[in-house]
């Protein structure tokens, strides 16, 4: 048994195909076939029901997946491990974050590629329970949320970043001169709003269950790409961090009296793991491009308050 055949049997499983493992694994599909046959030989087990539609794992297979996916974990643990004891970065960094978070994470993830062209960053864009569902099965390294209650058993978490909720709109409505506003000020607002019930949209919540009388909600949407298009094209608002339209001129945010409070969010990894180097030199970038914006972003809030006043 070879770990390159693990890796090929994994990426089937992932894809339900053969010519896609094959592209991902940059190898023909008939040499990644001889590689799985030669495993199931030597497993003496079939590994996958082939058909002219669909590739399916068999009962082995379902039993084997995970113990092969703990031999690859083991062995870049391992990989990892050496590495940092030469003190060089390389391998993989796996970064689980919601959409709402991106805006703060991605100017880290900018400079650490710069800084380390050999560790190749793969960012997942989950919610939050697939986050931590994906934290508990050691696929990501380190996963950045609001905190996750229950968890506290196997999973460190960390305070990494506070935001605070503010009303983004479009810098042609009447709102947007306003230094700040309170729940008054957006009753009979149309709303945008992000999919409810999510941990990370507490903000909205409060908002619905203690001054919806007036609420006039457009439309509910999940992804906030489409929500800042759709803001950019009309004067509707949406309740979001400040740090999401970050770069976007046709886009403003207004402070919420009653939202005054920060938003907190962590760092989760798994208890026990073996931290990265790399890891820890991630979040000391993050740490530092956080401390820096801030700067920036408290300068840039206070002239344009003092604009907004004289106006």
């Amino acid at each position: 048994m070879e770990i390159r055949q693990l890796k090929y049997f994994i990426a089937i499983a992932e894809c339900s195909s053969f010519s896609e493992a094959s592209r991902r694994c940059f190898l023909s599909q008939s040499a990644i076939s001889q590689q799985i046959k030669l495993l199931e030989e030597e497993l003496n087990t079939t590994l996958f029901n082939r058909s002219s539609h669909k590739v399916e794992l068999t009962q082995s297979g379902e039993i084997f997946l995970p113990l092969a996916k703990k031999v690859i974990k083991s062995v870049c643990d391992c990989q990892e491990k050496m590495a940092d004891i030469n003190e060089v970065l390389s391998g993989d960094l796996s970064i689980g974050l919601t959409y709402s978070l991106e805006a703060y994470v991605r100017h880290a993830m900018v400079k650490f590629m710069k800084l380390y062209p050999q560790v190749h960053l793969k960012i997942y864009y989950k919610t939050i329970p697939e986050m931590i569902h994906m934290l508990r099965n050691g696929e990501l390294d380190m996963a950045f949320s609001i905190k996750v209650e229950g968890e506290e058993d196997w999973v460190d978490s960390l305070p990494i970043i506070e935001y605070e909720c503010c009303a983004v709109m479009n810098v042609t409505h009447p709102l947007s001169k306003k230094a700040e506003i309170s729940f008054k000020d957006l009753e009979n607002q149309g709303l945008i709003v992000p999919e409810l019930g999510r941990k990370d949209r507490n903000p909205i919540e409060y908002y619905l269950h203690h001054d919806a009388r007036n609420l006039k909600v457009r439309a509910t949407i999940n992804d906030p790409c489409a929500i800042l298009n759709l803001l950019k094209l009309t004067n509707y608002i949406c309740l979001m961090s400040q740090h999401t339209i970050d770069g976007i001129d046709e886009l403003t945010s207004v402070k919420i009296k009653e939202l005054s409070e920060p938003n907190i969010c962590y760092v989760h990894r798994l208890k026990g793991a073996y931290c990265k180097k790399s890891s820890e030199v991630f979040l000391d970038i993050l740490r530092e491009s956080i401390e820096e914006r801030q700067k920036y972003n408290n300068l840039f809030h206070s002239i344009d308050t003092s604009c907004k006043k004289q106006e």
